[in-house]
């Protein structure tokens, strides 16, 4: 019985904490999303949320706002499964600083490894300070709202 009970806690704890990771992923590719949205209209950078689809969009829609919505839902999904990474391997690191590195690695990967394979857009040292400062602060900024996020919720102590 007793046995039965520390399986039934343990399957609830699992679902907790992977309930809290889509809720932290959704969050963050919403909120860094449309930051990154609001970043291009702005003009701060050259490079808008329709990268992230560009792979899976029609040319004609890559540069209009149908492009850039799509680009935004593939950015959630995104940052819903770097999320789940993160959970997977990084949740036992305290602080933000996990959060930053991470975003620092999830920011190369995306402009040195993908972008190479996939022509996402231009190589970086072509995008310019702007849009390079731009990019690298979303992703820091995303990756430490993941990481902190996780962190916090995962490793403090309940005093109750």
């Amino acid at each position: 019985m007793v046995e039965k009970e520390g399986k039934n806690q343990q399957k609830e704890a699992k679902s907790k904490i992977w309930g809290f990771t889509l809720s932290i992923g959704l969050s963050a590719g919403v909120i860094w999303g449309l930051l990154s949205l609001l970043a291009y209209y702005l003009q701060f950078t050259d490079i808008g949320p329709s990268i992230y689809a560009k792979p899976f969009l029609n040319p004609d829609y890559v540069l209009k706002w149908q492009g850039h919505f799509i680009g935004v839902v593939f950015f959630i999904v995104y940052s819903v499964i770097a999320t789940f990474i993160y959970t997977k391997f990084l949740v036992k690191f305290k602080g933000p600083w996990a959060g930053i590195i991470y975003g620092i690695i999830l920011w190369g990967i995306v402009f040195f490894l993908l972008n190479p394979l996939l022509k996402l857009t231009k190589p970086v040292k072509e995008l310019g300070l702007n849009t390079n400062s731009v990019m690298i602060s979303l992703y820091i900024l995303t990756g430490l709202f993941i990481g902190y996020s996780i962190s916090v919720e995962f490793n403090t102590e309940d005093d109750s």
